[in-house]
């Protein structure tokens, strides 16, 4: 149960995080810098508590996953201004399905403990598959054609991401904590550096950077790490790692719960309207998912 806490964890905190960002209006690309320097720089101090680690494949994918962000990064705000925000997300959680399916192929044991328990595996593929869904359906938008190849990198790249995640947990024998740490610090430098180095190759005004009015804004950025340290920690402990990605993605259940119930917080803007019959779906889903996995 423990995958599930983690993963819950990780959407609640990931709910606040979109809900803060959808209200703070920053630039996109100094949005990107500081979404990997400073979060490398907030994780920094907990680096003195824990060794790095020997292994140079724990570096290599800590590596290959901070470019792998970076590049959907790039991709995504393309298809954003390309498609609109909505129908990105609305084709995006298919990475669910991608996650699920290579890591079957990449962890062939796993096949056959879902044959064994084929009720089990049934309520499982029920249950994911009625995430993906109820994610898709509830904005109303159409399915284009164009829209969909255009994502298809964007959700292969993603859920090679995710694989990674759950892969490059075998390293933890040293310390769990100190993987983590370590791995946040490494991804997020990378994504960092790779978008500040594009900002500078398109010649735009370093000063924006550093500027005020834009440092000021950036406090949001405190719940990153929280949210990739819940992530990684719920990876660890699953069995399949479209599970967590599965959680994750509903943290849209938690924006609604946040806009209707919590008027403490105010939102100048409302991001998420859902029908009943979607929350419903994804929450029943939800419950199925947790049931079946444990």
């Amino acid at each position: 149960m423990l995958w599930v806490l983690f993963s819950v964890l990780a959407s609640i905190v990931n709910a606040i995080y979109f809900m803060c960002l959808q209200n703070i209006h920053l630039q996109s690309r100094i949005f990107m810098i500081y979404r990997g320097m400073a979060v490398a720089l907030m994780v920094v101090p907990f680096l003195f508590f824990y060794q790095p680690l020997i292994a140079w494949q724990f570096y290599a994918i800590a590596l290959a996953q901070g470019l792998i962000i970076a590049a959907l990064d790039l991709r995504l705000f393309k298809a954003n201004h390309r498609y609109g925000a909505e129908t990105v997300s609305s084709i995006t959680p298919l990475t669910v399905a991608a996650v699920f399916i290579i890591w079957c192929i990449i962890e062939p044991a796993i096949i056959i403990r879902y044959a064994q328990s084929p009720l089990q595996s049934t309520c499982i593929l029920a249950a994911l598959s009625g995430i993906i869904i109820a994610l898709a359906k509830y904005r109303h938008v159409p399915f284009t054609k164009s829209a969909f190849i255009y994502l298809i990198p964007v959700i292969l790249l993603d859920a090679v991401c995710s694989v990674l995640n759950k892969t490059i947990m075998q390293y933890s024998l040293d310390s769990l904590y100190g993987l983590c740490f370590w791995r946040i610090f490494i991804t997020s430098l990378a994504v960092g550096f790779i978008h500040l180095f594009i900002y500078i190759k398109d010649k735009q005004p370093l000063k924006e950077i550093v500027a005020k009015s834009n440092l000021s804004r950036a406090w949001f950025l405190a719940l990153m790490p929280a949210s990739m340290l819940s992530r990684n920690m719920a990876m660890y402990y699953t069995e399949n790692p479209s599970y967590v990605s599965a959680i994750v993605y509903t943290s849209l259940l938690w924006i609604m719960v946040i806009n209707r119930y919590f008027r403490f917080i105010h939102f100048k803007r409302i991001y998420l309207q859902m029908e009943k019959k979607w929350a419903i779906i994804m929450l029943v889903s939800v419950i199925v998912l947790i049931l079946a996995t444990n």
